[in-house]
C-alpha cells in the first residue's frame, strides 16, 4: 500500500513556506507547535525545507521537512500543551533527563514532562499534532459526563491504550480530507468541527493516559425519554458546526450515554444520526433547487461536506439515488 509520504507530503494544499534558512523554517513552525529550538547538524550548510500547516479548530497540524543535512530539534516540557510528533521516516530521539535514546520508525513521540531532542529525517520530515491540555480535558469531560480526577496526563509506559492503531488511521484520514477539500474554498465550519473531534477522540483512545481506565467503564444508564429531545435538538441545530459532544452537552448527558440512546432508539451512532439529519435536509434542498452547475456542490457544502464523492456516496446509501439524479428527476416535470 502506498503511503502518504511516498506520494506527496501531508497538507500539501496548506504550504506555508519553503526556505533554505533555518530561522525562517523555525518561525513558520512555531505558531502551530510547542516552543522549540533548532540547530543545523552541519552549521553553514544550506537547508532545503518546507512547512505545511493549518489549524483545525483547537488542533494544529504542521508537517515540516528541513532538508539538507537535517537539524536537531530541542523541545522543552509541554506543560499546558499537548504535542505529538509523527515521524514519516526513522527518527532519533533522546529524553534529556532520563537519558533514554530510541529510534522511532512507525510510531509517534510525546515530549511529556521532560526536555527532548529529536533528529527528523531530512527528506521525509515529520508531522506534529498539537493542542492545549485544556481542550483535551474538556473533550474528555464531555465523553465521561463530568470532570475527571486526577488531571489528564499522558503516559510513556504503563497501561496500554484502548485503540493504539486509531491514531495513524485518523490523522491520515484527516490529512486526506483536508488535501481533497475544494481549492481556495476554505474549510467549512461543520467539517472543521467533525475533523477536530475526530483528532481529539483518536488521541484519547489511541494513547495511554490517566483517564484510560475511566473510558473503559460502562456508562450509567441514561435517563428515560430523552430520544425525542435529542432528535429535536439535532433537527434544530443541524445547520450549525456542532459535534457529538455538543449534542450530549445540550441534553445534559455524557457522550457514552448519548451513544447508548442512539443505538437503542435508532440503531446508529450519534455521528450517523447527525449525518442522517443533515442528509435529509440536503435532500429537501435539492428537491426545491433549480438545476445549475453548482447546485449539488452548494448543497453539499451547506451540509458540511468537503468531498463531493463522499457526499454522493452517503446520499446514495441513504436515498438510493445520487444527488444529481434527485435534481434531474425533480426538474423533469
Amino acid at each position: 500500500m502506498m503511503t502518504l509520504s511516498e506520494t506527496s507530503p501531508p497538507l500539501s494544499a496548506y504550504k506555508r513556506v519553503a526556505s533554505h534558512d533555518i530561522d525562517v523554517l523555525h518561525d513558520a513552525v512555531e505558531p502551530f507547535a510547542v516552543g522549540h529550538d533548532l540547530q543545523a547538524r552541519r552549521p553553514g550548510t544550506p537547508l532545503d525545507g518546507q512547512v505545511n500547516a493549518l489549524g483545525v479548530g483547537a488542533v494544529n497540524l504542521v508537517w515540516v521537512r528541513y532538508g539538507g543535512d537535517g537539524v536537531i530539534v530541542d523541545a522543552p516540557p509541554t506543560e499546558g500543551h499537548f504535542a505529538m510528533c509523527v515521524p514519516l521516516a526513522p527518527m532519533d530521539i533522546e529524553y534529556r533527563v532520563s537519558n533514554s535514546r530510541h529510534t522511532i520508525g512507525d510510531s509517534h513521540v510525546l515530549p511529556h514532562d521532560e526536555p527532548m531532542r529529536v533528529i527528523p529525517d531530512p527528506a521525509q520530515g515529520c508531522l506534529v499534532i498539537a493542542t492545549s491540555a485544556g481542550r483535551l480535558t474538556d473533550h474528555l469531560s464531555r465523553h465521561l459526563g463530568g470532570e475527571h480526577a486526577p488531571p489528564l496526563r499522558f503516559l510513556r509506559t504503563g497501561r496500554p491504550a484502548l485503540a493504539s492503531s486509531i491514531i495513524e488511521r485518523t490523522w491520515r484520514h484527516v490529512c486526506d480530507m483536508l488535501d481533497d477539500a475544494t481549492a481556495g474554498g476554505g474549510l467549512h465550519p461543520m467539517a472543521e468541527r467533525t475533523l477536530e473531534e475526530s483528532l481529539l477522540t483518536a488521541i484519547l483512545l489511541g494513547l495511554p493516559h490517566t483517564a484510560t481506565g475511566s473510558l473503559t467503564q460502562a456508562p450509567s444508564p441514561p435517563p428515560h425519554r430523552l430520544a425525542g429531545v435529542i432528535r429535536e435538538w439535532v433537527e434544530a441545530h443541524h445547520h450549525r458546526p456542532i459535534g457529538v459532544t455538543d449534542i450530549a452537552a445540550a441534553v445534559g448527558i455524557s457522550v457514552r450515554q448519548l451513544q447508548v440512546i442512539c443505538q437503542e432508539q435508532w440503531g446508529v451512532t450519534p455521528t450517523r444520526l447527525l449525518r442522517a439529519v443533515r442528509l435529509d435536509h440536503a435532500r429537501a434542498a435539492l428537491l426545491a433547487a433549480r438545476p445549475g452547475p453548482r447546485t449539488v456542490t452548494d448543497v453539499a457544502e451547506a451540509a458540511g461536506y468537503l468531498h463531493m464523492s463522499r457526499f454522493a456516496a452517503h446520499y446514495r446509501q441513504r436515498f438510493g439515488e445520487t444527488p444529481t439524479q434527485t435534481v434531474r428527476r425533480n426538474a423533469a416535470p
